[in-house]
């Protein structure tokens, strides 16, 4: 079976990174790519099976950049990855040919659960593995001799099982820089989510007013939002406007008249 690839455009490079950790030892390979520049050389000269990539870049954005892509390459799976205070368009995406979405911080299992969604089971064959070079087409850059010997010295480490359950995604906006190396906290929803839920009451509105002024000032696709929600909101609102300001101007009009006489 030839190698079938999965393009991470995002750049983030913790998302390829989890992508890749997903996609170890199957037959399918990462490639990268920073901006939507780089994925579109790549996307014009590889086929590609899957392409996962970022919903806001710094010029241009995950939907319109995903409807490029199934004009290319119709077969390829797309999934949108979100993070923070994004707004995922659900129609909007759907409309672009998205097959998915993804939540940051990513998770290794779960971003393997919704690539066999669409791709049915991923088999493990190490032996089908290949690599792929990335948008730029450099050598991969090499661990130190020093810092291998180090790995290789080093237990890994693992988490204990537990019965209680655990979300694959963690909250993006509140999590250190580095949460990937920190064990998962299980806890019994039982006993913490009252007390979690009392606290966010008393919480929540200086916690949404922050998010919203936050997401007001970082993120496009929240502001795009809000600008069609009020529109819809005035327009909803212009035959009352318009009937109470004519009503206002012809009972100033008669004001002025019967002052006039």
């Amino acid at each position: 079976m030839a190698t079938r690839i999965v393009l991470v455009v995002d750049s983030n490079t913790s998302t390829a990174q989890r992508v890749a950790e997903a996609l170890e030892h199957t037959p399918f390979a990462v490639s990268t790519a920073a901006t939507i520049a780089q994925a579109d050389a790549i996307i014009d000269s590889t086929e590609i099976t899957v392409v996962i990539a970022a919903l806001t870049f710094a010029k241009g954005n995950g939907y319109d950049f995903a409807r490029s892509v199934k004009a290319r390459q119709p077969a390829a799976a797309i999934f949108l990855v979100t993070g923070g205070f994004e707004v995922y368009q659900a129609p909007r995406a759907t409309a672009a040919g998205v097959d998915g979405r993804m939540s940051r911080p990513l998770q290794p299992e779960a971003v393997r659960k919704h690539l066999e969604s669409v791709l049915g089971p991923i088999s493990n064959d190490a032996s089908e593995v290949a690599s792929v070079p990335t948008a730029d087409e450099q050598e991969p850059m090499s661990m130190p001799l020093d810092a291998v010997e180090e790995v290789e010295a080093s237990e890994p480490r693992s988490v204990p099982r537990s019965a209680y359950a655990v979300a694959d995604e963690r909250v993006g906006s509140f999590i250190p820089r580095d949460w990937n190396e920190l064990p998962l906290v299980r806890v019994d929803p039982n006993l913490v989510g009252p007390a979690v839920e009392r606290a966010i009451v008393e919480l929540l509105p200086e916690v949404v007013e922050t998010v919203l002024r936050k997401a007001l000032t970082s993120s496009r696709s929240f502001r795009d939002l809000i600008e069609m929600a009020v529109d819809d909101a005035v327009r909803d609102q212009v035959p009352d406007i318009a009937r109470r300001v004519i009503r206002e101007r012809l009972a100033e009009l008669e004001a002025s008249r019967a002052d006039e006489r």
